[in-house]
C-alpha cells in the first residue's frame, strides 16, 4: 500500500525527508545511482516512481505519437516518453511537441519554454497527472492535456499565467479538440482516438 502526497506538504512526514535538484538528480542518472530500470522521475524536488504502464496506454501513446508525427508543421518535433527539465523537475511526460530541430536538443534536454504541447495519457495515473498541471504551468508549457483514458475525455489546460493555467477545458465524446502549432491547426477527433 502507498500514501499519496502532495509535492508541497511535507509537515505530516514522521521523518526529515531530503529534495533533490535537477542538477543532483541529474548526476545520479549520470553515475548509475538511478538506472533506468528504476524507472523514476523528479517531481518538485521529490523522486517519484512511474506507474506501470497498461496496454490501453501503450495503445493511446502510440496512437497520438503517430497522429501528431503525421500532422505537425515541419520544423516542430516529437518526444516519446523523454524528460523535460524545469527549475525543480524533470518530468518524462508520454508525448511532448517541441520547437526546433533535433541538433538543438543533443546536449540539453527542452525546457518548458521548447515544449509548445505536452501530453499525459492517464489510465491508472490520473491523480498524478492532475499534480503535475502546476509544474508545466509554471515551467512555461503553452499547453497540457491530460488524455483520460477512463472516461473517454481529453481535459486540457491552456494559457499559464506563470503558476497556473487561466483556461481549462474538458472534451468529450463526440467532440473534437484543437491547437495550433506553429500556424498548423491540428484537429482530433475523440471518436478516433477512443475508437467509439
Amino acid at each position: 500500500m502507498s500514501t499519496v502526497i502532495s509535492f508541497e506538504s511535507t509537515e505530516s512526514l514522521p521523518l526529515p525527508i531530503y529534495r533533490f535538484t535537477v542538477e543532483q538528480y541529474q548526476r545520479m542518472g549520470e553515475s548509475g545511482v538511478l538506472a533506468p530500470e528504476d524507472s523514476v522521475e523528479l517531481l518538485e524536488g521529490w523522486i517519484v516512481q512511474k506507474l506501470d504502464k497498461r496496454p490501453l496506454h501503450g495503445y493511446l501513446v502510440r496512437w497520438l505519437n503517430e497522429w501528431l508525427q503525421a500532422n505537425l508543421p515541419s520544423d516542430w518535433l516529437m518526444q516519446c516518453q523523454l524528460p523535460i527539465t524545469t527549475e525543480r523537475s524533470e518530468p518524462e511526460p508520454d508525448l511532448v511537441v517541441v520547437r526546433g530541430k533535433h541538433s538543438d536538443y543533443r546536449e540539453r534536454h527542452p525546457s518548458g519554454g521548447d515544449c509548445r504541447l505536452v501530453i499525459e495519457v492517464a489510465d491508472t495515473s490520473l491523480a498524478k497527472d492532475r499534480a503535475k498541471i502546476s509544474i508545466y504551468a509554471a515551467a512555461g508549457v503553452q499547453e497540457y492535456w491530460i488524455v483520460n483514458a477512463i472516461d473517454n475525455q481529453i481535459e486540457s489546460f491552456r494559457d499559464s499565467d506563470g503558476a497556473l493555467y487561466r483556461q481549462h477545458q474538458v472534451w468529450g465524446l463526440p467532440e473534437t479538440i484543437q491547437t495550433d502549432v506553429g500556424g498548423t491547426l491540428l484537429s482530433l477527433p475523440l471518436a478516433q482516438l477512443f475508437e467509439c
